[in-house]
């Protein structure tokens, strides 16, 4: 025969079960009546959201029998902690679908459905408050207060619908990482409805090698996740210096406030519980990526003069990556601005030298040369002598010279790439061409750079290989941005 405690537990977990079950089996139930009044093509469009409702509510069901079965005797016997976080998961998935058949419902006309999917979301907020009152409710005696009984048709208990529509995201690009596809699925497509771009990952390892090979506007990152923990990826994203900068709002359903207190002091920007309120979520990276975008526009902008001729253009691309990787690294000190020509809207009817931002008003150029001196200027250009220019790329250097010499910038890099382009025999013009660029270019290098006796006048760099290149280029700007910042001397070693 049972003991008293005993009985007394056993009729406190059928009481739970019966509750938990029951706004359950409301989210059930109205999905399927949605599934019944939607036409032949609606329900095309949205089966996938509604059969994902019922699965998750399906295995909630399992869930609970799991957890809270007849056979567990004892508090001892419930694993309330995994109980919460697998029902918290199911959880996100019916609240993430949800929310994304409803905009779809009032976007196409389907007002009639509103009720319903409303209902479905006012379950699954009952649902949420059951759980966090799982362990006072488990942990009652006979001899022990009574916790309150949770009023399922509390008017407070419902979710303010209507502001879902109210918030707009502010753009940006985000990575998702969570090792459920659901979730994975579920955020890509409410960031994309609130205005911004992702891609997901889903192990810690996998974020940090995208992270690697492309900058984003912030990262979702999830806390329990197989191999690398979300805290661990934090801690390594605050090793590096580019990285550190990206901000992270973490992402779990365990509801552990020392955790939550590990990722803020390690770095993170923010932390959501699951299952996440949708509207909730996107005001919170809406406020992340202002508090960045402020401290940006707080920072000490540079431009960068980027001069080449057209035969370096892989070149001219490194140099705009890297660029990228330092805006991260110095974001709310400096911000730098790149000035490629190529990405200007230059109009025909007028020049190009005309139109393009003057080197000598920047604040850093950097020229790179290879195997040409560029093209020939028209006549209406000429030196303050009156001389012509050599070239496009002779004037650009020439104009950034003057500037400096008069007003102390733009600082001045110059990098001259090693070795000869490969050209076609076939092609006599071609050749001749090409070898008449070199003579010129080198003629031009000998005039500015080579002093009479034969000395340099001027510092330049040589590189042979597109990685020698980067590397030595991100090098160089992160040291003369460190300086400008500091205030001191850019020429000082």
């Amino acid at each position: 025969m049972e003991d008293s405690d005993t009985a007394d537990f056993k009729a406190r977990l059928s009481q739970l079960r019966h509750d938990l079950r029951t706004p359950i089996g409301h989210i059930i139930g109205y999905s399927e009546l949605i599934e019944e009044e939607m036409d032949a093509e609606a329900l095309s469009a949205c089966s996938h959201d509604l059969q994902s409702i019922q699965n998750a509510g399906q295995r909630m069901l399992a869930l609970i029998d799991q957890y809270f079965g007849e056979a567990k005797n004892t508090v001892d016997d419930i694993q309330l902690s995994d109980a919460q976080f697998q029902l918290r998961m199911q959880l996100n998935h019916i609240a993430g679908y949800s929310e994304i058949l409803r905009e779809d419902a009032l976007d196409d006309g389907r007002d009639y459905l509103i009720g319903d999917i409303d209902h479905i979301i006012e379950a699954q907020v009952r649902v949420i408050e059951l759980l966090e009152a799982l362990g006072a409710r488990l942990f009652e005696t006979k001899n022990s207060p009574k916790s309150r009984q949770l009023k399922l048709d509390t008017p407070e208990t419902s979710v303010g619908l209507s502001s879902a529509e109210s918030i707009v995201g502010i753009g940006g690009e985000i990575l998702v990482v969570d090792d459920d596809p659901a979730n994975r699925e579920l955020l890509a497509r409410r960031l994309a409805r609130s205005g911004y771009t992702s891609i997901t990952a889903e192990t810690g390892e996998e974020a940090l090698e995208i992270l690697e090979n492309r900058r984003f506007d912030m990262v979702l990152l999830d806390q329990i996740m197989p191999g690398k923990s979300g805290l661990e990826v934090l801690q390594i994203m605050q090793t590096s210096r580019r990285l550190r900068a990206i901000p992270v709002i973490m992402l779990s359903a365990a509801d552990d406030s020392e955790l939550m207190v590990q990722c803020v002091l390690n770095g993170a920007e923010d932390y959501v519980s699951k299952p996440f309120n949708p509207v909730l979520l996107t005001a919170r990276i809406n406020a992340c990526l202002e508090k960045v975008r402020l401290r940006q526009n707080a920072a000490k902008q540079l431009k960068i003069f980027i001069s080449s001729p057209g035969d370096v253009i892989p070149e001219r691309m490194i140099v705009k990556a890297v660029i990228g990787r330092l805006n991260e690294e110095f974001t709310g000190r400096a911000y730098l601005i790149p000035i490629l020509w190529e990405e200007e809207p230059l109009l025909a009817s007028d020049t190009f030298q005309a139109q393009i931002h003057p080197p000598r008003h920047t604040d850093i150029y950097l020229g790179i040369v290879w195997s040409r001196i560029g093209s020939p200027l028209p006549e209406t250009i000429l030196r303050p002598d009156g001389t012509v220019y050599d070239s496009g790329t002779a004037f650009e250097f020439e104009d950034a010279l003057h500037g400096f010499k008069k007003n102390g910038h733009p600082e001045m890099l110059l990098y001259r790439k090693d070795g000869a382009p490969t050209v076609s025999l076939e092609d006599r013009n071609a050749v001749l061409d090409g070898l008449e660029q070199i003579d010129r270019l080198q003629s031009y290098v000998d005039r500015f750079l080579i002093g009479e006796d034969g000395s340099y006048a001027a510092a330049f760099h040589t590189f042979e290989e597109h990685t020698q290149f980067e590397i030595m280029v991100e090098m160089h700007l992160r040291k003369l941005v460190e300086r400008i910042l500091s205030g001191g001397d850019p020429k000082a070693n």
